[in-house]
């Protein structure tokens, strides 16, 4: 089973030319609106959902595709093609760990073990220098669970709405999401990986009408 994400660049045009929405995660940096594809749902409804519910603007439409990445896991990797609990031994009787993992999140996968692999899952501090881990959980998934393709669309949306430069939302973990535009020229520089690689792909047709 593939499991598909989208990506939302969201431009807007201003006296000093075209810009692009960010938006500020208070842990993870500077980021582009992105998430994954509900099961049932096609790549259009998934990225104007996942742009809403990062930057809180419905005034929003398709403009065109950019493309895909057709596999973007590295080796040794796995995502969830389901909810699911890890758990602490490779038996679905042991002791699940907290919290239930989201369809669509990306584990580095080990050893498989009757129908479960060896699992690991970390979530980093991006913002202070050294960048600081604030989440690690070592554990068994069950194999049936994962997957091991994930594509990413890119999609090109107009925002129709007037805007401040940047504003606040609560996001869906009491997190604060803090969307801001920046200028496409020169190139915004992104803190996360891969989103770098993310608007290199597109850069180019951003700029394009």
């Amino acid at each position: 089973m593939t499991i598909h994400k989208v990506t939302a660049f969201i431009t807007r045009e201003q006296p000093e030319g075209r810009q692009l929405l960010l938006f500020q995660h208070p842990q993870a940096g500077v980021q582009i609106p992105a998430g994954t594809v509900d099961a049932g749902e096609d790549w259009q409804t998934a990225v104007l959902r996942e742009a809403t519910e990062e930057t809180g603007l419905t005034q929003l439409t398709i403009h065109r595709y950019l493309g895909k990445i057709e596999n973007e896991l590295a080796a040794g990797e796995a995502i969830l093609n389901q909810d699911s609990y890890i758990f602490s031994q490779p038996d679905k009787s042991s002791l699940p760990f907290a919290p239930l993992f989201s369809r669509g999140m990306t584990f580095e996968v080990g050893e498989q073990a009757a129908h479960f692999h060896h699992t690991t899952y970390t979530e980093y501090d991006q913002l202070p220098n050294p960048t600081q881990i604030t989440l690690y959980i070592d554990g068994w998934l069950p194999s049936e669970r994962l997957s091991w393709r994930k594509t990413r669309h890119y999609a090109h949306l107009h925002c129709h709405k007037e805007t401040p430069y940047h504003w606040t939302l609560p996001s869906d973990r009491s997190h604060t999401f803090a969307p801001f535009w920046v200028n496409l020229q020169p190139k915004p520089t992104l803190i996360v990986q891969p989103q770098n690689r993310w608007l290199d792909d597109v850069y180019a047709a951003l700029l394009r009408p």
